[in-house]
């Protein structure tokens, strides 16, 4: 067995992958029919068209998504925010949940990435950093990010920024 994030071999039963820390399960999860494409949006700022789903009690809750980052930081989201070594919001941007993570190496900006969730579907929006971002699905080549342009990543979908990465699960 091998990891779908990763490709590292699994040991037979492992729940998480030793090389990346992906979990074996949610990575499993994925559908060959998932993929990362930009979201279509006529403004930065209005609602996203997401396809048409049917509405569920799950989907009625709150969706919240776990972020594992290479650098050690783990964070359960649940709304808007911003992402970097020191992300600091517009004064158009409304309230977003703020997620510092450590880079010595300074190749993460100070605000990097933007991210929400609209009907239940994580996105991640490069901020115009300086080392950009891309997005990984295990199976598909990796996107990179163009900046200002909304992308709908599924859990298990790894998203790179400078020398940094966190998992979504």
């Amino acid at each position: 067995m091998r990891c779908k994030t990763c490709g590292t071999a699994l040991p037979e039963g492992a729940m998480f992958c030793g090389e990346c820390g992906s979990s074996v399960l949610a990575a499993s999860a994925l559908s060959d029919t998932q993929h990362v494409e930009p979201l279509p949006v006529a403004g930065r700022r209005e609602a996203l068209t997401a396809p048409a789903r049917v509405p569920t009690r799950a989907s009625a809750a709150k969706a919240l998504f776990r972020l594992v980052f290479s650098t050690g930081e783990n964070v359960v989201v649940s709304g808007p925010g911003l992402i970097g070594r020191n992300p600091v919001p517009g004064p158009s941007d409304g309230p977003l949940e703020v997620v510092r993570i450590v880079d010595p190496q300074l190749s993460v900006s100070k605000t990097h990435v933007e991210f929400g969730i609209e009907n239940g579907l994580f996105w991640v929006s490069d901020r115009h950093s300086g080392n950009g971002t891309s997005i990984s699905v295990a199976g598909e080549e990796t996107l990179h990010a163009v900046p200002g342009e909304r992308y709908g990543v599924a859990r298990g979908t790894r998203v790179r920024i400078g020398e940094q990465f966190f998992d979504i699960l």
